[in-house]
C-alpha cells in the first residue's frame, strides 16, 4: 500500500491507514508497507484514532513471529526498528510517575503487543536483536520494566515485558550489556520483593528469574554495575531475606509484608512456594557471584544488619537442607583453608561463603563492636548445630583480626574460646576447620597467649598436628607456632607429652609424642604449606628448648628425634622462594649444632647432610592455590611477601645442601645478606664441634666440609 493522500499522511480520523487496511488481509508480503508507515508516522500510529489498530497490527506481527522461518525472514526488514521506536513512544506515555489519562488502557494494550512482538522476533534471531540494539530498543525495554502498569497487571504486562528481556538477553552479550547499562537489573530485583506478590504476580516470577540470570551471567560486568549503584546489592540481599522469611514462615515480619503473607497463604500454596523458591535460588547465586567478583560490593554490605540477614538465610538452609539440595555426608577431600569446607548443601555453602567474604573485608572490623551481632555469633558458636557454629567461627575469626579484638575476646569471653576449643577437638570437619582458624587468630597477640594456654589449647592443637584434614592440620601447627613465641614452655611440653591412644583421623598408634608425629607428617607430606609451617614449628621448638630453656633438654634428647633433616630440607627446597624460612631454619640448625652432645649428635647429622646422597630431598614444586603457606588470618592465607614474588618460578631440580651453603657463603644469585651471615655462623659452630666431639663424624661429609665449605668462610 502507498500513502497517496494528505489525509492519510496526517492520520485523518476518517481515513484508513495501511495499518488498518492490512489488518483485514494480513500477509507477510505486506509487512514492509505497514512497518514503513509506522516508522515514518509514529505519532499518527499511536494517536487516539489509530492506536488500537496499531496494537492489533503488532499482535498480528507477534503471532506471525512465532514461526521460526517467518521471524528469520522478518529479521532482515525494519520490524525491529519500528518496534523500538513505538516502544520508546509508548513508554514515554506510560513511564513511572505519569498520571493515567484518557486512552491509558489503549496505550497499555499497545505496550503489551509491542513487547510480545519484540519477544517473539528475538527468540532465536541475532539479527533482530542487533537491530533492537542499534535502534535503542534495549534501552526502551529496560525503561519499560519500571512502568507502574507492569505490576498493576502482572499478566499480561509484566509477562510480556520480562519475556522480551529474557529473549533479547539470551546468549547475546552486547544486548545483555546494553540492558545492564540501562539499569534493567534494578526492576528485576524490585519485582522479586515479597510485597509485590499480589494479583498473581508469582506466575511471572519464573520469567523474572530467568531474565535476571541472563543479565548476571557475565559476573564481571554485573559486578561492575553493582559497584556503580551502591544500593543494588543491599536491595538484592533484602529481597532474598524477605523471601527466606516467607519460606520459613516467620511470623515476626511486619507491616505490608505481614499482610501480604496472609494473602499469599490464601492463594495456591504450591505455586507460590515454587515461585518463592525459584526467586530465592536466583537471588542467592547471583548475589554470591557478584560478591565473589567484587570487593567494592562486599564493602557495601559491611554493616551488622546485612550480616544478620545473611545468618538468617543460612539458618533457613541449614534447617531445611535447601529447597532441592538435601544435606549430604561430610566430605572426605581436604579443602583449602581460606574457604569454608563444603557441607553437602550448596545453598548453605554459598551463604557461608558470602558471610566469610564480607566479614573478611577490613571495613567489616568495626562490626566486632556491635553487641547484637557479637551476641548472635557467641550464641551460634555455643549451640549444637555445627554448620551455624562453623559460620559463626569463621565470621568471628575474620572480625577479630586486630590485636585489640583478639585480646578482648580471649580475656572477656573465655566461654566463647572454650566453645571454639571444644569444636576444634571433637566437631565435624567443617566446624573443626572454622574453630581452629578462629583460635589461631586469637593466639597471635601476646596478651592473649597466656589465656589460651590456661584454657588448654596447646594440648588440643598438639593432638591435631597429623590429622588427615589438611586445613585443620595447618591451623593446629599455626596455633602451636604462635604460642611457642611467648608461651614456649607449655607449648613444648604439649608437643613432648606422651598421649597413648588412637588417632581418630588416621587410626595410628599415638604412643609417641606430638613432636614425633609432626616430624613424620612433615617428612611424608607433599603439601608445601604443611611442610614449611611444620618445619618452622620444629625450628621454634629447637630455639625454645636450647635458647629459652623451655624444658629440660634431656626430655627432648631422650626421644632421639631427627630435628636436623626437615630443617635442611627446608633450606634446600624453599630457600630461594622463601628466604625468611631459609633464615629461620639456618638459625635453628646453628642452635642445634651449638647444643650438640653425645646424647644429641646434631652436628654429626648436619655433616652427614653435606653428602648429596644423604641429603636427597625430592623435587621442588611451586605451591598451588590449595597449598598456601599459612598466614595469621582466616580470610587469607598469604605467605610472606617474598613467597608471592617467586610464585611464577618454574619447577626446578633440587640442589644439594652443600651447593646451597656455597651459594650463601659466596652470595651467588639472589641471597639475603642475613642468610649469608647465618650460614657463616652455622659453619663456625660446626668447626667448633669438630674439636670438642669425641665420636667420629661421617668421613665423606667431613671431607666436603673441610675442602669445599671451610675455605669459603674466609
Amino acid at each position: 500500500m502507498v500513502i497517496s493522500t494528505k489525509a492519510q499522511r496526517e492520520g485523518d480520523a476518517s481515513s484508513d491507514t495501511p495499518v488498518t487496511q492490512w489488518l483485514d488481509a494480513p500477509t507477510e508480503d505486506s509487512v514492509k508497507t505497514v512497518v514503513t508507515y509506522m516508522l515514518e508516522h509514529p505519532s499518527q500510529s499511536i494517536s487516539s484514532t489509530h492506536i488500537v489498530a496499531t496494537a492489533k497490527a503488532f499482535k498480528q506481527l507477534a503471532d506471525m513471529c512465532r514461526d521460526p522461518d517467518v521471524r528469520t525472514r522478518l529479521a532482515d526488514g525494519a520490524l525491529a526498528a519500528a518496534s523500538s521506536l513505538l516502544l520508546e513512544r509508548v513508554v514515554a506515555e506510560l513511564g513511572p510517575g505519569t498520571e493515567q489519562s484518557n486512552g491509558h488502557a489503549e496505550h497499555v494494550f499497545l505496550l503489551v503487543q509491542v513487547l510480545r512482538c519484540i519477544c517473539n522476533q528475538s527468540a532465536d534471531t541475532d539479527a533482530a536483536r542487533a537491530q533492537l540494539l542499534e535502534h535503542g530498543g534495549t534501552a526502551a525495554l529496560a525503561r519499560a520494566l519500571s512502568i507502574d502498569d507492569v505490576w498493576r497487571q502482572p499478566v499480561p504486562v509484566a509477562q510480556a515485558a520480562f519475556g522480551a528481556v529474557l529473549n533479547v538477553s539470551l546468549d547475546h552479550k552486547l544486548c545483555t550489556q546494553a540492558l545492564v547499562d540501562a539499569c534493567a537489573i534494578e526492576p528485576h530485583i524490585s519485582a522479586l520483593r515479597v510485597h509485590g506478590l499480589g494479583n498473581g504476580a508469582h506466575s511471572v516470577w519464573p520469567l523474572v528469574c530467568s531474565s535476571l540470570d541472563n543479565l548476571c551471567e557475565d559476573a564481571e560486568a554485573a559486578a561492575t554495575h553493582f559497584e556503580q549503584h551502591a544500593g543494588l546489592a543491599s536491595n538484592m540481599l533484602q529481597a532474598l531475606a524477605e523471601i527466606t522469611a516467607q519460606l520459613a514462615n516467620i511470623a515476626s515480619v511486619s507491616g505490608e509484608v505481614a499482610e501480604q503473607f496472609v494473602q499469599i497463604k490464601e492463594q495456591q500454596d504450591a505455586d507460590v512456594t515454587a515461585a518463592l523458591r525459584g526467586a530465592q535460588r536466583t537471588l542467592l547465586w547471583n548475589l554470591c557471584e557478584v560478591l565473589e567478583k567484587s570487593s567494592v560490593v562486599r564493602l557495601q554490605l559491611c554493616e551488622p544488619v546485612y550480616m544478620h540477614q545473611m545468618f538468617d538465610i543460612l539458618a533457613y538452609y541449614v534447617a531445611t537442607g535447601g529447597p532441592d539440595e538435601p544435606t549430604q555426608p561430610e566430605p572426605s577431600v581436604a579443602q583449602p583453608p581460606s574457604r569454608p569446607l563444603p557441607q553437602g548443601n550448596r545453598n548453605a555453602d554459598a551463604t557461608a561463603q558470602m558471610i566469610v567474604g564480607v566479614s573478611g573485608e577490613d571495613a567489616a572490623l568495626s562490626m566486632f563492636d556491635d553487641s547484637g551481632l557479637q551476641q548472635r555469633l557467641f550464641a551460634q558458636l555455643a549451640q549444637s548445630e555445627s554448620a551455624l557454629a562453623a559460620a559463626a567461627a569463621l565470621c568471628l575469626g575474620n572480625l577479630a583480626r586486630t590485636d585489640a579484638h583478639c585480646t578482648q575476646l580471649a580475656e572477656t569471653h573465655p566461654d566463647v574460646v572454650q566453645a571454639a576449643i571444644a569444636w576444634f577437638e571433637s566437631g565435624e570437619v567443617r566446624v573443626r576447620h572454622a574453630a581452629s582458624g578462629l583460635l589461631k587468630n586469637l593466639c597471635v597477640p601476646a596478651p592473649a597467649k597466656a589465656r589460651m594456654v590456661e584454657l588448654g589449647l596447646p594440648a588440643v592443637a598438639a593432638r591435631n598436628v597429623d590429622t588427615a584434614v589438611v586445613p585443620v592440620q595447618a591451623n593446629a601447627i599455626g596455633i602451636l607456632r604462635h604460642l611457642a613465641n611467648g608461651c614456649a614452655e607449655p607449648t613444648v611440653q604439649a608437643l613432648l607429652a606422651q598421649e597413648p591412644g588412637k588417632s581418630k583421623d588416621q587410626g595410628q598408634d599415638q604412643d609417641q609424642c606430638a613432636l614425633a608425629r609432626l616430624l613424620t607428617a612433615v617428612r611424608s607430606t607433599d603439601i608445601d604449606g604443611i611442610r614449611c609451617e611444620g618445619t618452622r614449628l620444629v625450628a621454634a621448638v629447637a630455639k625454645a628448648v636450647y635458647l629459652k630453656r623451655a624444658c629440660d633438654a634431656q626430655d627432648l634428647e631422650a626421644r632421639g628425634l631427627d630435628l636436623v633433616a626437615p630443617l635442611v630440607r627446608l633450606v634446600v627446597l624453599d630457600g630461594q622462594r622463601h628466604p625468611l624460612l631459609q633464615q629461620e631454619s639456618l638459625v635453628a640448625l646453628t642452635v642445634l649444632v651449638a647444643a650438640s652432645s653425645d646424647n644429641a649428635p646434631y652436628a654429626h647429622a648436619v655433616v652427614r647432610c653435606l653428602v648429596p646422597e644423604t641429603a636427597a630431598v625430592g623435587t621442588v614444586s611451586e605451591p598451588t592455590e590449595d597449598e598456601p603457606i599459612e598466614g595469621d588470618t582466616i580470610e587469607a592465607n598469604d605467605a610472606d611477601d617474598e613467597t608471592a614474588e617467586a610464585d611464577d618460578a618454574e619447577t626446578t631440580a633440587p640442589d644439594s645442601f652443600t651447593n646451597v651453603l656455597k651459594r650463601l657463603l659466596t652470595q651467588s644469585g639472589p641471597v639475603w645478606p642475613q642468610s649469608t651471615m647465618q650460614a657463616k655462623s652455622l659453619i663456625t659452630q660446626l668447626t667448633t664441634q669438630l674439636n670438642v666431639q669425641s665420636s667420629p663424624f661421617d668421613p665423606a661429609g667431613l671431607d666436603i666440609l673441610r675442602t669445599e665449605i671451610l675455605p669459603l668462610t674466609n
